[in-house]
């Protein structure tokens, strides 16, 4: 029997989507956050302190957050759950993650780790600078213990375990500035088994304009789980009509 699976695609909206402004200084350092396996328990909101100074951050699970701002140079981000005002009072047991210099842009991934007891995360950075990660493009992540096959549109897929890759449009293999309906399929094997047992099947939406993020997830059971994600950046106020 064909498994079904808990699927988030982000920005799928039935309406139009207007999206935070993104005209930023060339010079400045920006993040979006994103917790794709946020517990039901799990904070909706910590303190980022960058070293400096902190601020209150989304941890959303259904879409990327706002774009924040952050200091340039090496940064060691600390996800806590008040404000900071004596860094000398931080843990350091408290949950962190290095940023090299050279990221001027980046994601912030948040996955649950409930033996935190200062917050009941882990972190993980992905660089999102422009000339590495282009609109056009996904970056799958499998975090799971399982090997992963894919058709993606016109393209195959397999993503080892505890793998990433970044693959080009599903409409062709090169960075194609069409937007459009694809198929996708994805099956999964668990180390020792031969068969690839199928996870899912169905039309996705490509949007040329977007770069997109994929994760594989385990759930609890053998059936890993599908998050994928769109971040489109808008300047002067624009807004993007999404299909339904």
């Amino acid at each position: 029997m064909f498994h079904c699976l808990k699927l988030i695609q982000i920005a799928t909206f039935s309406a139009i989507v207007s999206w935070m402004v993104f005209g930023q200084q060339a010079s400045a350092r920006t993040c979006r956050i994103l917790f794709p396996d946020r517990p039901g328990d799990a904070p909706r909101s910590l303190h980022l302190f960058d070293g400096i100074s902190s601020q209150e951050v989304e941890l959303p699970s259904m879409n990327l957050s706002t774009v924040y701002e952050l200091p340039a140079g090496p940064l060691n981000l600390r996800l806590l759950p008040d404000k900071v005002d004596d860094p000398s009072t931080i843990s350091p047991d408290s949950p962190s993650v290095e940023v090299p210099e050279t990221y001027t842009d980046f994601y912030l991934i948040v996955f649950g780790n409930p033996k935190n007891k200062i917050s009941p995360v882990k972190l993980e950075v992905i660089n999102a600078d422009s000339e590495n990660f282009k609109p056009g493009q996904t970056l799958w992540l499998n975090k799971t213990g399982k090997t992963i096959k894919g058709k993606w549109g016109e393209q195959t897929l397999k993503l080892e375990p505890e793998s990433s890759e970044i693959v080009n449009s599903p409409l062709d293999n090169q960075n194609a500035t069409t937007s459009a309906y694809f198929s996708a399929s994805f099956t999964y094997r668990i180390q020792g088994e031969a068969v690839f047992a199928p996870i899912t099947e169905q039309q996705w939406w490509f949007d040329a304009n977007c770069r997109h993020l994929g994760f594989v997830m385990d759930s609890g059971g053998k059936l890993p789980q599908i998050y994928f994600f769109r971040d489109f950046r808008v300047t002067d106020q624009e807004t993007q009509e999404v299909p339904e």
